[in-house]
């Protein structure tokens, strides 16, 4: 059994390198696990860092995608599942702000469900002690219009780690649309939608100061995700999403 676990990367050289070693310890114990980067156009010294230690030397069940334009975290998921192999596919967060560990406990599930979602619901208190409030609020409100315009019921759509069975993977991000950080709720809806064994994974952000300092820019990509829920509802009114 082959598992691919997908890890976006955009300018995160401040702990790609703390990453890439974990990633290859992890990798030694467990050889079943394939690690695809993809460096979704940096413009800090991220591909450096990739190259420098993933090429030179050649690391065995570790590859790497790269491009010079940012499209998007989504766009960069969908490119690592077109190169994965892996009986389960698998995405986290490459500032590994959820421990690698989590990923025997994705497997798991998969071995039951065809989609399996990390909630950081299950440990409300102690995600909040973790994660600022200025990292709360937009996430509680996002997540309260995406279940009404969506009518989904789940309480956590944006934690960055999930995983899929290969076959559930090839059909949602076939049909994937939106390239940027929403496609986790369209992937929810797709899944809902070709109903999909859904089950929710209890998460705790294991390095808080990695989390609270990432490249999102709250603002701007709140603002940008509201359209991405009102595209993906038109989608399903104009029928454009496979039946």
């Amino acid at each position: 059994m082959v598992v691919s676990v997908i890890l976006p990367v955009y300018n995160g050289s401040r702990t790609l390198i703390g990453t890439i070693e974990e990633v290859k310890e992890f990798s030694k114990k467990f050889p079943n696990f394939e690690f695809i980067f993809v460096n979704d156009g940096s413009t800090d010294n991220s591909l450096r860092i990739l190259h420098s230690h993933l090429i030179f030397p050649k690391t065995k069940n570790i590859k790497l995608i790269s491009y010079n334009q940012n499209k998007g975290k989504g766009y960069a998921v969908k490119k690592g599942v077109e190169m994965a192999k892996g009986n389960y596919i698998c995405f986290m967060d490459s500032d590994l702000a959820y421990s690698l560990d989590y990923l025997h406990d994705l497997i798991k599930y998969l071995e039951r469900y065809d989609v399996v979602l990390g909630s950081r619901t299950f440990a409300k208190e102690e995600n909040r002690r973790r994660i600022k409030l200025n990292r709360q609020i937009p996430g509680i409100v996002y997540n309260k219009i995406s279940r009404i315009l969506l009518n989904h019921p789940y309480l956590d759509t944006q934690a960055g780690i999930k995983g899929f069975r290969s076959s559930a993977a090839r059909k949602l991000f076939a049909q994937q649309r939106i390239k940027r950080f929403a496609f986790d709720t369209e992937l929810i809806f797709l899944s809902l939608k070709y109903n999909f064994k859904i089950k929710e994974m209890p998460i705790i952000v294991s390095r808080p100061e990695t989390y609270n300092s990432s490249t999102v820019n709250i603002i701007k990509d709140s603002i940008v995700m509201f359209f991405s829920l009102l595209k993906i509802k038109y989608s399903e009114l104009a029928k454009k999403y496979e039946k």
